[in-house]
């Protein structure tokens, strides 16, 4: 039977996955500071609110016609 609770956060590539953004994209975000993660031990994890509020910001840009 499949667990149906929500993920709190994700890996790097897990991420990835679920926003459908590739590596370099993903690290980019989280390099210019629009992306949170955190760190657990030496893997670098992103809480699914930080995946959404980055998501809901890159559609505001673009319904903005702010540039990504």
């Amino acid at each position: 039977m499949k667990d149906n609770r929500e993920r709190l956060s994700y890996t790097t590539d897990e991420a990835c996955a679920v926003t459908g953004l590739n590596r370099n994209a993903l690290y980019r975000a989280m390099n210019a500071g629009q992306l949170s993660t955190f760190k657990v031990g030496k893997r670098r994890m992103v809480s699914a609110r930080a995946l959404r509020e980055f998501i809901e910001a890159r559609e505001k840009e673009a319904t903005s016609g702010v540039a990504a």
